[in-house]
């Protein structure tokens, strides 16, 4: 049994869907971005008092460990920019939520609980373009593609189930 990598933009399900994949697989479950929080504090703080590419340092060595064993991990959006964990995921079972932006930028703005570093400033056009200049990277990288638009966990869950063989 290998780790299943969820990738997608913040608000495509990569927390939710984990959470019931690892459930119906008795997995272990690794939600980095609650990882990290544990580790440095809130990620929003962080990059404000740090800066990215210092946050993207504990990312990539989370990943690192994260892999390493049988479980299914959902990863921060932004994971898949540096080359290093490209490497890292390149021969790993990533399972990529694609969800269509509108309904990515509606789903950012309704979530109350996730403060997102990379969208609390942007508009919903700026959301858009951050997201298509991400696009091209989780689809090079994705094993199995999974549209999460408007669809229940469940179905999402038994598609990624079927795809992956688990």
């Amino acid at each position: 049994m290998e780790a299943i990598v969820l990738i997608g933009f913040m608000g495509a399900g990569k927390t939710t869907i984990s959470r019931e994949l690892a459930k119906a697989l008795d997995y272990q479950r690794v939600d980095m971005d609650d990882v990290l929080v544990d580790r440095i504090g809130p990620i929003n703080v962080y990059f404000e008092e740090h800066g990215e590419p210092s946050f993207r340092v504990h990312e990539t060595n989370l990943l690192k460990e994260a892999v390493q064993q049988a479980s299914v991990i959902a990863t921060g959006g932004g994971v898949i920019m540096q080359k290093e964990n490209q490497e890292i995921l390149a021969d790993k079972t990533v399972v990529y939520l694609k969800t269509d932006p509108d309904v990515l930028v509606e789903r950012i703005r309704q979530d109350k609980e996730n403060i997102r570093p990379n969208a609390a400033n942007k508009n919903d056009g700026e959301i858009k373009h951050l997201f298509f200049s991400r696009e091209n990277f989780y689809e090079k990288l994705a094993k199995v593609t999974v549209d999460t638009s408007h669809r229940t966990p469940e179905d999402i869950v038994a598609e990624i189930r079927e795809k992956v063989g688990v």
